[in-house]
Formats: C-alpha cells, sequence, structure tokens
C-alpha cells in the first residue's frame, strides 16, 4: 500500500499533517508506505521515522531550471504508482500532482478552477475547526478510524555543539509574517519580566538575518542580555525546545513544534485565529478553542489575543500595512504581562520552593 501525502504550504501547516501518519499505519497496517510532498525548506519538520520518502518541490527563479525539476519530480511521482494520494492543500498545483500521481483514489480539496475540480474522487470542504481537524477530514471520508491526533515534530540528536542550560524559557519572538510580530520594545518586557520575576535563563532562537537583526534590536532595549542562536535547523530548535521548562512566542511554526514537543506554549496572537491555528495539546483529542478571540487555553497551551471586534481579521496587518495594531499599539501589555506570569508561575515557582 503506497499512499502520498501532499501539503504545499509553511512549515507549521506541514507539521500538522503528522497525525495522519499513524491513523493511516493504523488502518492500513504498520508496512503501508507514507511518502509526502511538501515544498523545499518545510521538509525539515517532519519526524523521518513515519515516512519512507519526502519529495520537495523547489521554487526556483530560472525557468528552465524550474521545468527540469518539475518534470523529474513528476516523473518521480508517477513512477511510485501510488494507490492513494491525499491532498491537503486547495489549488490548482496540488490537485494536478494528485492526477500525474495516477492513484486511483485522489481525496483532496476541491480547487475553484472548473477544469480541477473533477480530479478528485473524494472531495473535501475546509470546516471552521483546527487546521488538524480539517487535514483528518481525509481520512473521515473515508471512514478511516481516527485513533489519534498527536502531532510529531522532527528532533535532532544529543549532539548540539553548544551547552543546553538545566532550566530555561525558550523564546522565539518572529515569524516569516511580521505582521505577526510583536514591537521589539514589548519583546524586551518579556525577556526583563521572565528573568527578573523568576531568575532563570532566557534563551532565544531566531533563524535568518532579518530576524537577528529584530533580535539585535529587541537586546538593545532590554535590562538583560539572554544568549540567543540563530540559523539552528529545524531539529535542532525543536531539541532545544523538547529541553525547555516553557515557550513564549508568537504564532508561527515553532509555536507548532514546541507544542508537538508537550513543551507547555504561550503565544501571542494577532491576526490569526486560534480557534484553526492555535497551539495544539496532545494530551487531548479534542480543541478547547472556542472563542473568536480573547484568552483561551487548551490543556497545558495558552493563547493570549484581544477582544477587539476586528480580531482576527485574517489580514497582513491592518490595512495591508504590514503592522497589526492589535500586536503593536492596541496590545495591553499590562494585561498581557499579568497573563505571562499566571501561565508561568505554576511552572516556575515550585523551583524555588514557592506555591503558585
Amino acid at each position: 500500500m503506497k499512499i502520498l501525502i501532499i501539503k504545499l504550504r509553511n512549515i507549521g501547516d506541514t507539521l500538522l499533517i503528522t497525525p495522519l501518519f499513524e491513523n493511516l499505519k493504523s488502518h492500513f497496517g504498520e508496512s503501508t508506505a507514507i511518502d509526502v510532498l511538501v515544498n523545499e525548506g518545510t521538509e525539515g519538520i517532519l519526524p523521518a521515522q513515519l515516512i519512507r520518502k519526502i519529495y520537495t518541490l523547489k521554487r526556483l527563479d530560472k525557468k528552465l531550471q524550474k521545468l527540469k525539476g518539475e518534470i523529474e519530480l513528476l516523473r518521480a511521482i508517477r513512477q511510485e504508482k501510488y494507490a492513494m494520494a491525499l491532498s491537503l492543500t486547495s489549488g490548482e498545483r496540488s490537485a494536478f500532482m494528485s492526477f500525474i500521481s495516477g492513484a486511483k483514489m485522489r481525496i483532496g480539496f476541491t480547487p475553484k478552477t472548473f477544469w480541477a475540480k473533477p480530479i478528485y474522487t473524494h472531495n473535501l470542504k475546509e470546516k471552521h475547526q483546527h487546521t488538524i481537524e480539517n487535514n483528518l477530514e481525509a481520512l473521515r471520508v473515508l471512514n478511516i478510524p481516527i485513533i489519534t491526533k498527536k502531532v510529531q515534530a522532527a528532533k535532532a540528536q544529543e549532539s548540539l555543539n553548544f551547552a543546553i542550560p538545566t532550566n530555561f524559557i525558550h523564546l522565539h519572538l518572529f515569524s516569516r509574517w511580521m505582521f505577526k510580530a510583536l514591537s521589539d520594545d514589548f519583546c524586551a518586557k518579556i525577556i526583563d519580566f521572565i528573568t527578573q520575576t523568576y531568575a532563570i535563563e532566557c534563551l532565544l532562537t531566531c533563524s535568518n538575518q532579518q530576524e537577528l537583526e529584530k533580535l539585535q534590536s529587541i537586546l538593545n532595549l532590554s535590562q538583560n542580555k539572554p544568549k540567543f542562536l540563530n540559523n539552528l535547523s529545524l531539529a535542532e530548535v525543536s531539541l532545544l525546545n523538547s529541553k525547555a521548562l516553557a515557550f513564549v512566542g508568537v504564532d508561527t511554526a515553532i509555536m507548532h513544534l514546541s507544542a508537538a514537543n508537550n513543551t507547555p506554549t504561550f503565544a501571542f496572537f494577532g491576526p490569526s485565529g486560534a480557534i484553526h491555528w492555535g497551539p495544539w495539546d496532545n494530551d487531548l483529542f479534542t480543541s478547547t478553542y472556542t472563542q473568536k478571540n480573547g484568552i483561551q487555553r487548551m490543556g497545558k497551551h495558552l493563547v493570549y489575543q484581544e477582544s477587539f471586534p476586528c480580531v482576527p481579521c485574517g489580514r497582513d496587518g491592518c490595512e495591508g500595512s504590514k503592522k497589526s495594531d492589535c500586536l503593536l499599539t492596541k496590545l495591553n501589555e499590562e494585561l498581557a504581562l499579568r497573563t505571562l506570569k499566571d501561565f508561568l508561575d505554576p511552572l516556575l515557582l515550585p523551583l524555588r520552593g514557592e506555591k503558585p
């Protein structure tokens, strides 16, 4: 039994397809070959032990190289003779890849283009529910029992080139979409608040030059100078995060990775909705993100979001500015830090022999 799963989105989206793997193997048998097709640069988040093969779609600038690469990719997929293709991305490209696979059973979210609509043998529609649940619709339409909703991330071996502190809080204050970012000044306040309130080390990660420059600006505003690590692989960040007492960050792939590691996760949300994107607690089977906005929990994880009527808007910043006022000028910093304290107290005060 060969199954191809297609998810052509970002790193966090790719991670949230992983609950399908164990459900498929449970239903069809452990020998089931599960292959995935994802965008290049997202594959490092996937747990290799559950996957036979990973194809990556390269977004090349040079047209000839792009054409050659995609022809080779299509040929490789076609040669596998898949029995089933699950396309978890709405769009014509994913539908076409599903068709090219030659699979007799093709399940996917119905594309808008008229020529692509007949491609799937089983059509899906996105519902107002968590992204994990929408991905699992591919199994429900086939009457495949869902026995787990556990998210699993890649993790590096215990061989990082730096000493991981015994007790620390992991902070990743960036997203590839800067309209999900907090102000540099408030990020500095978060660092100082954690360091001074709990006398514990903060360890920050960032992943590219833009984030590094923003991090330098944050550190210039901070009274404390925590350690930071740049350009770790996703598996290395995962290992680091798995040893943290808690994670604090924004709506980003590393937030989802933290939740997958069962690390208590505190996330600031702006334009995105927690109902769809909140950090998933692997110890639960049903999402508890039911409000449009505001402060919400799912098990050990917490989302902080302002309760403005326009939140979440799903847009790339206010009026297309690439900046979100609900995370910047209109963020209730006092309430946010008080909520963060309520989240961290039960985790950190016992380390000092204090009661929460």
